[in-house]
């Protein structure tokens, strides 16, 4: 009997294992892991492009950005066949669904809208059924894109006007529904006239929710073929009477930015030098930049550096959008008169800080504090604690070519050339030498006795 039970538990085991590489093998082929869209948050326009329009943000992850990146860059240098490789691919893309539905997501009308037909048909594409007719609204965002999948943060505008006719009432021949199927009664009016369609969000709340899609390419024997990937649905947002009210962030919500690998790259702008340093993107910041971005404010990124033995730093331009992964800086702003060039060989001192605009809320800017400040081949050159908070040299910063410090103790003025402790060393020695020949002449002194 036992024996039975031990292979029962045996074959269950080897089928679970079985199920698992079925079950997960499917997202080998991507170069990421698939999640969904973080820090989905909403905001009502009212009435900016139409009565209804709505800004959603949302966030990409980490390892997503990172990829994209290294994507894009792969395109601009002609390797993209050999990078995609890695994971036996031709082609990829990513695009957003975004879901949504009106006072209730289980209502049998304006619920949830999503159903089979948002998954791609294998010719005719998402939202499409085998015959290639759209089976989903004007209002159903089966593919919406992504925006600029290298930044963290990313928006799209849903829920915008529709004009009188099909986009409104549908197409019974098609099987296309129409928005006016989607939605009650007394949700909504509509002014045929002016072919003007309004929701009271101060009596009603919409909610929405996102996915990921990704289609691969790639070629299995001598057939071609696209497979499409899913995320899970993101969290709910929502606008109207239930919604979460917003609220600024303030200067406490900012932490300094995290940035590291300060390297020249091989490529010159107004010929000088770019440099290339990667940013790290917490989570906090991420949700914090999507929350913002929903209400048409933005969380940018102020990127400054100096040659090495320059007193001030010069902003730079190139990436100010955030996102996680490598970001480029060009240095021709650090170009002067006696220097009309910035050499490839020096050395460069970096630094960033996060700014925050939101002219519904407030005039002008909020910044986080510095970065510490990164040169190549180390992530950290403040060797006390104050990294400097605007272009005059940091009197404690041992790099300040006005203020003589120790290259060794970097604090002790360094008299006569020399390191403090070096003098201490010379004394040391010198009242060894003495103590020397003390004892020597003593013991002399008592021989001849």
């Amino acid at each position: 009997m036992k024996k039975k039970i031990l292979s029962v538990v045996i074959v269950c085991v080897m089928l679970l294992s079985w199920l698992t590489v079925f079950t997960t093998s499917a997202e080998g082929d991507l170069p990421f892991t698939l999640v969904a869209p973080a820090n989905v948050n909403a905001k009502w326009l009212e009435g900016n492009d139409s009565p209804t329009t709505t800004n959603i943000s949302y966030s990409l992850s980490n390892e997503m950005t990172d990829f994209f990146k290294k994507l894009e860059n792969a395109n601009l240098d002609g390797t993209v066949e050999t990078f995609l490789a890695q994971w036996g691919i031709e082609g990829i893309a990513m695009t957003t669904q975004v879901d949504w539905a009106i006072d209730d997501v289980k209502d049998s009308v304006s619920g949830w809208h999503a159903n089979d037909y948002w998954k791609a048909d294998s010719v005719h594409g998402l939202g499409r059924d085998s015959e290639g007719r759209p089976r989903y609204s004007e209002w159903d965002v089966v593919d919406g894109g992504i925006g600029n999948g290298t930044e963290t943060v990313n928006e799209i505008w849903v829920l915008r006007g529709v004009p009188n006719g099909e986009r409104w009432n549908g197409n019974p021949d098609t099987l296309t529904p129409g928005v006016k199927d989607q939605l009650k009664p007394d949700q909504y009016t509509y002014n045929t006239a002016d072919e003007e369609l309004r929701i009271d969000f101060t009596k009603h709340t919409a909610y929405f929710r996102m996915r990921f899609v990704v289609a691969v390419w790639k070629t299995v024997g001598d057939e071609s073929k696209k497979d499409y990937y899913y995320s899970e649905w993101s969290n709910i947002a929502s606008v109207g009477k239930d919604a979460e009210v917003f609220k600024p962030l303030t200067k406490d919500d900012l932490t300094a930015p995290v940035i590291t690998g300060l390297r020249m790259t091989d490529h010159d702008f107004n010929d000088n030098p770019v440099v290339a340093f990667t940013l790290t993107v917490p989570d906090k910041l991420a949700q914090d930049a999507a929350k913002v971005a929903a209400n048409l404010g933005q969380i940018t990124i102020e990127v400054q550096g100096r040659v090495k033995g320059d007193t001030e730093f010069t902003g730079l331009q190139g990436d100010w959008l955030i996102k996680a992964g490598e970001m480029e800086a060009a240095l021709f702003a650090l170009a002067t008169a006696e220097r009309p060039n910035v050499p490839k060989d020096a050395i460069i001192e970096l630094r960033c800080r996060y700014v925050y605009d939101h002219p519904e809320y407030f005039d002008g800017s909020i910044c986080s504090d510095w970065s510490k400040i990164i040169s190549f081949g180390t992530d950290d050159i403040n060797y006390h604690t104050n990294p400097g908070t605007d272009g005059t040299p940091d009197p404690d910063d041992h790099l300040n070519p006005a203020k003589k410090t120790c290259p060794i103790c970097h604090f002790c003025p360094q008299p006569l050339g020399l390191c403090i402790f070096i003098w201490l060393l010379i004394i040391l020695a010198v009242i060894i030498v003495i103590v020397i020949i003390i004892v020597i002449a003593k013991k002399k002194k008592k021989d001849k006795k």
